[in-house]
C-alpha cells in the first residue's frame, strides 16, 4: 500500500522530470504561463483549471487519479485556487539560506527605496551575463540572456514591476540547476555586480 506521501513523491517526480527533461527553463516557463493567467493574483494563486491548463501546455500529463490527488493536496482549504508558490516548492524545492541572502542583496541593489519591488528598465549596465549557463555553453550572446531576463519578468506582469517573491521564484529555478552553493553565489554576485 503507497502512503499519500508517496503518492505525492511519484507525482513530483514525474512532473518534475517532464519539466527538465525539455529545457532547462521549463521550471521557469512554467512559471511565466502561470503569470500570464487571468485568475492569478497577487497572493501567486491561481484557479484550478487553470492550473491544469498551464502544466499541459509545458508538456506535462498525468492521470486522472494522479491530477485529483495533487489538487487536493494543493488545495487543502478547498477554496478552488493552487498556490503556485507552494506548488514550486514542492517541485524544486527553497534555496538554502546562503544562496536565499544573495539573492535578497541583489534584489535590494536595485530596491534602494526599500518600496518592495523593483523595476527591470534598471537592470540595464548592471547585468552581467558572461558566465550565465546559456553563454557558457553557447546557446545565448550575453544581449540574448539580458533579452530573455527582461521578457521573463515582464510577461504575466501587468504592473511592471518585480516583487521580492517573483525575484526568489526566478532564481529559486535557477538554483535548483547550479549544484554547489559557491558556484551559485558567484553566479549571482557576478552577474549584479555585487560586493
Amino acid at each position: 500500500m503507497i502512503t499519500p506521501q508517496e503518492q505525492l513523491d511519484i507525482i513530483i517526480k514525474k512532473i518534475t522530470k517532464s519539466l527538465l527533461g525539455k529545457s532547462q527553463t521549463t521550471i521557469r516557463t512554467l512559471g511565466k504561463t502561470f503569470r500570464g493567467f487571468e485568475s492569478f493574483d497577487q497572493n501567486n494563486k491561481i484557479d484550478k483549471d487553470e492550473f491544469l491548463i498551464g502544466l499541459k501546455q509545458n508538456g506535462v500529463v498525468l492521470t486522472k487519479f494522479q491530477t485529483d490527488f495533487l489538487l487536493n493536496y494543493l488545495d487543502r482549504n478547498r477554496d478552488g485556487s493552487i498556490d503556485i508558490a507552494e506548488f514550486f516548492y514542492l517541485i524544486r524545492g527553497s534555496p538554502n539560506e546562503n544562496r536565499l541572502q544573495v539573492i535578497v542583496q541583489a534584489f535590494k541593489k536595485f530596491d534602494k527605496d526599500n518600496l518592495g519591488y523593483i523595476v527591470a528598465d534598471d537592470f540595464k549596465g548592471i547585468f552581467n551575463a558572461k558566465n550565465h549557463p546559456k553563454v557558457t555553453r553557447g546557446e545565448l550572446t550575453e544581449d540574448q540572456a539580458f533579452i530573455e531576463l527582461l521578457q521573463y519578468f515582464k510577461e504575466g506582469n501587468k504592473s511592471g514591476h518585480i516583487t521580492l517573491n517573483e525575484w526568489k521564484e526566478y532564481y529559486a529555478a535557477v538554483s535548483a540547476d547550479i549544484e554547489l552553493d559557491d558556484n551559485f553565489i558567484a553566479l549571482i554576485k557576478e552577474t549584479w555586480r555585487l560586493k
